[in-house]
């Protein structure tokens, strides 16, 4: 893929190295995805969505799980995630995925034809998360089930022990975020956006995790931030300074077998459409 821009890309970027820290992220987070699709009753069979797929990390577990009797559509805006989605689904004999380049604050989609949808770190990106919410609403059939992961406190990730260079980093990556549209708190507003679209919210349960050094989450800020720190100082929202600070900070406190990162809060949510 090229290291060129897209004209759409989203706020992380769609080049080589995040394309690697994102299929590095879902393994990571792979266990607490299952768990929410158990909850969900996603199975066999089913027509289900993956709303900003990406490279579709998720979709083609998700087409694993409702097998070839099922379907599973994966819609994004980056062409070159797409693309590799595509790829990677006929690489691996999955021609039940089907990948779509769209904007999910615009879905094409038929209605009330998907029996689910999953939707994970992405409507804190969009500038209106109620329209994607309507969206998903109509594609699903009356007792489809939306799974939401996402972020609700982005600030309330911590390193300890900390130095304020931490704190200004955090701040840093939340400002960069809303700069762009994006809402790293939106957590807290999808229950009573969803309710608003006709869903019925069944479960909202908490996700936080504590890293620990030599564990492989514990690298999961280290790719994050290798990738992002040049892009908040691009924005002015740090300085060389500031990133040199910080990165002096993450490799002391990989060194400490006493310290610990608390990931960013998120909530899982399970809702289910009403019927009309």
């Amino acid at each position: 893929m090229s290291a060129a821009r897209e004209s759409n890309e989203y706020v992380l970027g769609t080049q080589d190295a995040e394309l690697r820290r994102l299929g590095f992220q879902h393994r990571l987070w792979s266990r607490q995805a299952a768990q929410a699709w158990e909850a969900a009753q996603f199975r066999p069979g089913q027509r289900l969505l993956d709303i900003g797929c990406g490279p579709g990390f998720a979709t083609t577990e998700l087409a694993q799980l409702v097998g070839p009797g099922g379907a599973v559509v994966g819609v994004d805006a980056s062409e070159r995630f797409i693309n590799y989605l595509r790829a990677r689904a006929a690489a691996i004999s999955l021609p039940q995925v089907d990948a779509r380049v769209g904007d999910v604050l615009n879905l094409d989609l038929p209605p009330a034809a998907f029996d689910g949808a999953y939707a994970r770190w992405v409507l804190c990106f969009v500038s209106d998360p109620a329209r994607v919410v309507r969206g998903v609403a109509a594609a699903l059939k009356p007792g489809g089930v939306f799974v939401i992961q996402d972020y609700y406190d982005y600030r309330g990730a911590a390193i300890c022990p900390t130095r304020p260079v931490v704190r200004k980093v955090f701040e840093a990556v939340d400002q960069s975020w809303r700069r762009r549209g994006g809402d790293p708190d939106v957590g807290q507003r999808l229950p009573t956006l969803l309710a608003e679209a006709a869903f019925d919210v069944q479960r909202i349960d908490p996700l936080v995790r504590v890293a620990r050094p030599d564990t492989a989450l514990w690298n999961w800020p280290a790719t994050f931030f290798a990738n992002y720190l040049p892009v908040l100082i691009e924005m002015n929202l740090i300085t060389p300074a500031d990133a040199e600070e910080w990165n002096d900070h993450w490799q002391q406190r990989t060194a400490d077998p006493a310290s610990a990162f608390i990931t960013p809060p998120m909530l899982s949510i399970l809702a289910v459409r009403r019927g009309e």
